[in-house]
């Protein structure tokens, strides 16, 4: 039997094709799902609560801070939190056994308490000891955050007014001690705008943040703070510093959008920024209740939240 070399030589290099390209189509599908799969989860902010939004309650009486964290999860279905002593009862703000029992509470009620609220560190004083002893009024507030397992302690700051620059060296006269105070415990110093002129400016406390280059001192915009100067270029030069965010609303209209702020233009900055932190409502109006401004401000916010990819 005589055998056709050509044809022999022929169908050996069809197989030989025929095998890599199955080897081939075998492993292609792997490497197409992982990118799908990567592509389908697109992590946005978590939406948080402010207590202070609730302070109605806590003055009227119908709500305790004990009762806050279950009474947060069941009513909005919020389960990260802040705290403000001002809805404490008389003569709990410096209480280290009612900060362990609100802790207590939390972790029963399945919350996270992730920030403190405490005052303005005063970097106004005439000498470098003056501003550093000024801060470190606020090391109690640090505390109380690690009874807490908080990793936030908020500040406002009065910087001097005046020349800039000089505003930016007293801050951080003022600052760092007390950033140096928390690190060692973990916690994480956030300034939020207000309080003196220069501090109401977003590109003031970016550059205060970006010379102090502390790893315990961040920001924290809030958009009502700084909607008399610009809260949407403020926004923009804090993000980049920045590890918690304040919601503030006031009124909103019927389709349900905030009447002072332009909530569309301020949460693109966020989403821009790739943020992924909390975004904490801070509901300050009077025309809706308590309740009824959360829901609405919680709504606004979950309209611009970064949905899952399909």
């Amino acid at each position: 039997m005589k055998l056709n070399l050509k044809s022999t030589i022929t169908a050996i290099t069809i197989g030989s094709l025929i095998t890599a390209t199955s080897a081939n189509a075998q492993t292609i599908p792997t490497i197409q799902n992982n990118n799908t799969q990567s592509k389908q989860t697109e992590k946005s902010y978590s939406i948080g609560l402010s207590m202070y939004s609730l302070r109605q309650l806590f003055k009227d009486g119908s709500l305790t801070a004990l009762d806050y964290p279950a009474f947060a999860k069941k009513t909005f279905g919020i389960t990260q939190i802040d705290v403000w002593d001002g809805g404490f009862p008389k003569g709990k703000q410096n209480d280290i056994a009612y900060y362990k029992e609100l802790k207590k509470r939390s972790d029963q009620a399945g919350t996270n308490i992730f920030l403190v609220m405490t005052g303005a560190v005063e970097a106004r004083g005439k000498t470098t000891e003056e501003r550093k002893k000024a801060g470190m009024q606020y090391a109690s507030a640090v505390d109380y955050a690690e009874i807490l397992g908080s990793d936030f302690v908020r500040v406002f700051l009065n910087a001097p007014k005046g020349d800039r620059d000089t505003a930016i060296n007293q801050s951080i006269d003022a600052l760092t001690p007390l950033a140096d105070y928390a690190k060692n415990k973990n916690i994480t110093i956030v300034i939020e705008p207000g309080s003196s002129p220069w501090a109401r400016k977003g590109p003031f406390l970016a550059d205060l943040a970006k010379k102090i280059n502390h790893p315990a001192l961040k920001l924290m915009p809030d958009f009502g703070k700084m909607r008399y100067d610009d809260p949407y270029g403020g926004t923009i030069a804090m993000m980049p510093h920045s590890v918690s965010v304040s919601a503030k609303s006031y009124d909103f209209d019927e389709q349900g959008n905030e009447k002072h702020l332009d909530y569309s233009r301020l949460l693109k900055s966020v989403n821009d920024a790739k943020y992924t932190g909390i975004i904490a409502i801070e509901y300050e109006g009077h025309k809706l209740g308590p309740v009824e401004g959360v829901k609405a401000t919680q709504k606004l916010l979950q309209r611009y939240q970064k949905k899952s990819k399909q």
